[in-house]
């Protein structure tokens, strides 16, 4: 499922970790599901997608769509120095959130997923 407000968020989601999508041809190798995933939310298979000249989804749009699929996991999209990595510096900055990294050091090429559990803390959903 994919986050929004996670600023406002954060504290709802444990097990972070963050993926480097080096290209979308890297993202569908990562696992077969996707390519079927694909062709279901958009009528087509991935192997045509050249083909589709009308076809206006950016890169960073198919994996988002793609990754609100899978329920089990939360996914945060982000490239860089968009509003989501903006968010990220944020928290960094703050000291609110050690992503193990330095979320400032990013490649401009790539696509970057901060995948994440919901939280199994009840209490932290009431606040």
């Amino acid at each position: 499922m994919i986050v929004s407000n996670f600023t406002d968020n954060y504290l709802m989601y444990e097990n972070m970790s963050i993926w480097e999508i080096k290209s979308i041809r890297d993202f569908f190798k990562a696992q077969e599901s996707l390519a079927e995933i694909f062709e279901v939310e958009y009528g087509f298979p991935y192997g045509e997608l050249h083909k589709q000249t009308d076809f206006r989804d950016t890169d960073i749009m198919i994996i988002s769509k793609l990754l609100d699929h899978f329920g089990d996991k939360q996914f945060f999209v982000f490239s860089y120095n968009d509003p989501h990595h903006n968010e990220l510096k944020n928290l960094q900055d703050r000291k609110i959130i050690n992503f193990g990294m330095d979320i400032h050091v990013l490649n401009p090429q790539r696509i970057y997923v901060l995948e994440m559990d919901k939280s199994k803390d009840i209490k932290i959903y009431d606040r």
